[in-house]
């Protein structure tokens, strides 16, 4: 240090002006960090708050299977390893009003049944199962005929032994079999509330109690 400096002793002016200068900058520096601290503390809870208050998501909700349809039912109950054959089946059938078949020909009492059919099949292409819709076609202000419905319900029964009956969704279903040989297949055949008959039938390897989950699946659409 030079000599001077500890020997000497002087005082610097110091104005007025330099005084609030330096006040000014103390007043700044202290709003700075005040402002600092205040973004600061905005910032944590403004996270907390959008924490808080974001919406959390809903699950997101599986896609839906695509449901198997017959005419205007839903096949709710399909075996494992059973596939849906895309290629639907359809048709139409003139009976007379006692459930035989009218021909080409048809007579005022005659009915249009419009035939419906989904073929299930095996992994291996094999046939398992089939579902036929027979839905009379009539006039809206024309109602089926018991007599002529029943006459159509019948004609799905002939060369059949009723097992059981027993109530399903769409109507009274009957579990049947061609014959009492063990080799003898199943069937069902539902007499539908709205007077429409629907039949399952299947190769003779597919067990009665299969048949009738598949019955109590079937639901109206």
């Amino acid at each position: 240090m030079p000599d001077i400096l500890k020997t000497t002793d002087f005082d610097l002016p110091v104005t007025e002006e330099f005084l609030h200068r330096v006040q000014r900058g103390v007043r700044r520096r202290q709003a700075f960090r005040v402002a600092a601290a205040g973004l600061a503390v905005l910032a944590v809870t403004g996270v907390v708050a959008v924490t808080q208050t974001r919406r959390v998501p809903d699950p997101v909700a599986a896609a839906s299977p695509t449901i198997a349809d017959v005419d205007r039912f839903l096949i709710g109950y399909i075996p494992d390893g059973i596939r849906l054959d895309e290629q639907r089946g359809s048709s139409s059938l003139m009976v007379r009003p006692d459930g035989t078949d009218a021909g080409t020909s048809s007579g005022p009492q005659d009915l249009n049944v419009a035939v419906s059919m989904r073929r299930f099949e095996q992994a291996n292409g094999g046939s398992y199962m089939w579902i036929t819709v027979y839905r009379p076609s009539s006039p809206p202000a024309q109602t089926v005929p018991a007599t002529t419905f029943n006459a159509l319900l019948n004609r799905q029964l002939i060369g059949t032994t009723t097992v059981e009956k027993f109530d399903v969704p769409t109507g009274r279903a009957s579990l049947t079999r061609t014959s009492a040989a063990e080799a003898a297949g199943y069937g069902i055949v539902i007499a539908g509330t709205d007077r429409t008959v629907i039949t399952i039938e299947a190769n003779t390897r597919v067990p009665a109690e299969t048949l009738k989950s598949v019955a109590a699946g079937i639901t109206p659409a």
